[in-house]
């Protein structure tokens, strides 16, 4: 299962070295907890050194860090990343010390464990495109694990359920996309941002166009894996912070005797982060994708309809005409829609002035902004603005209350 930052534990199996060091004596009144990671995502560690501050631990994080396995290591509890090593396994086991596993190998070990909601993955990225008109949506695999087919089937599960044409591609076989019948044009969701970014330069080898005919989404939602990558890259933030404070919480249960369900606990994702490479409508008509693409990179300036047709090998009547047939909109529209989404995001985080506002977002005037915006929404930006705050300092209580119990567990 790829992660952002990661690096495997150990060289290479079966040659585990054991790392030799003195281990402090232990304060009798705060429990010890080894953090045991075969590929470190940073996000689980933050979690985890979260629930730990809350819980007064010690986390013994130095064996990850060294790549290894403690040779003489006691402590109360340990947070396992351990694959599918049977080597790591058997260390777990000698312990003889509650252990949470955050990984997907349900079927190799029988410890507690909190994992990312493939189920609920799946939706959002069905529902995603579903949502932007894309009625053929596949899951881009790699290697054949744990991970890859349960996402797999969830997303194929979503898909079906919507009424989606579902296709299996494997990374391989990213090219063959082109020659098949009616596959184009396609929502693809990648096992991980990882494999997503591998993804794009083969859509660049077999010249298909990302996002006009394959728009590509990762999972993970890793900023330095996504952001620069050859398309900018959306993802699923699966919220790995919280799977490791999961862990955590769960891991202090087990440490305090108390029983728990043997059925994984899964951290639904926080969202989708939207970038470049599915920020497009499904359009069939290549010459209509070109103009929707010329529009997504230019709305913020001051174009024209003349200069949206120059970017196309169509007049602007033939494409006004074609524009209207495959998004049920002109091409206006689709310019001021586009202004008016953007200006809602910086209404939203931004203190930005409402003049600002508008030359940022391609309006050129507030009055102008004002106007375009209450046809799009039926109200005013400062409307727009105040309904916002509003609904998030309620999102922002709700989320104090349900974080609260965690913080009990924590502290009993």
């Amino acid at each position: 299962m790829a992660r952002s930052h990661r690096s495997q534990i150990r060289p290479a199996r079966g040659s585990l070295r054991r790392i030799e060091r003195t281990i402090p004596v232990r304060h009798p009144a705060r429990k010890r907890v080894l953090l045991l990671l075969s590929y470190y995502d940073y996000r689980h560690h933050a979690g985890v050194a979260r629930y730990a501050g809350e819980a007064g631990w010690i986390v013994d994080d130095a064996a990850t860090q060294e790549r290894g396995l403690p040779a003489d290591w006691t402590g109360d509890g340990i947070i396992s990343f351990h694959g599918a090593d049977p080597e790591f396994l058997a260390y777990l086991r000698k312990l003889n010390t509650p252990v949470v596993d955050i990984g997907e190998y349900d079927d190799f070990s029988n410890y507690p464990r909190v994992r990312t909601d493939s189920r609920a993955i799946g939706r959002a990225a069905a529902e995603y495109f579903l949502a932007r008109g894309f009625r053929n949506i596949g899951f881009v695999s790699s290697d054949d694990t744990a991970l890859q087919r349960r996402r797999s089937a969830a997303l194929r599960e979503a898909a079906e359920a919507l009424g989606q044409t579902w296709w299996d591609v494997p990374l391989s076989e990213i090219g063959s996309l082109a020659s098949r019948s009616g596959a184009l044009p396609i929502g693809l969701l990648a096992a991980n941002d990882m494999v997503a970014v591998r993804a794009l330069p083969a859509c660049e080898e077999a010249g298909l166009l990302v996002p006009e005919q394959v728009a590509l989404m990762g999972i993970d939602n890793d900023e330095y894996r996504c952001a620069p990558a050859l398309v900018p890259l959306t993802s699923i933030d699966a919220d790995q912070e919280r799977v490791g404070y999961e862990a955590a919480a769960l891991l202090d249960r087990l440490m305090r005797g108390e029983p728990v369900s043997t059925r994984a606990v899964e951290v639904p994702p926080r969202g989708i982060v939207e970038r470049e490479s599915t920020n497009i409508i499904a359009v069939g008509d290549l010459q209509v994708a070109s103009a929707v693409r010329f529009i997504l990179q230019n709305f913020r300036r001051p174009i024209g309809l003349q200069e949206v047709a120059a970017s196309t090998n169509l007049s602007l009547r033939r494409l006004q005409t074609r524009f209207k047939e495959q998004l049920g909109r002109t091409i206006l529209q689709e310019i001021n829609g586009r202004r008016v989404e953007y200006a809602k995001r910086l209404l939203a985080t931004s203190s930005l002035k409402i003049r600002a506002i508008a030359c940022e977002s391609g309006f050129g005037s507030a009055v102008r902004m004002i106007r375009v915006f209450r046809q799009y929404t039926q109200q005013s930006p400062r409307q727009f603005r105040k309904e916002h705050a509003r609904a998030a300092s309620a999102r922002t209580q709700d989320d104090a209350v349900t974080l609260e119990p965690g913080k009990q567990r924590g502290r009993a």
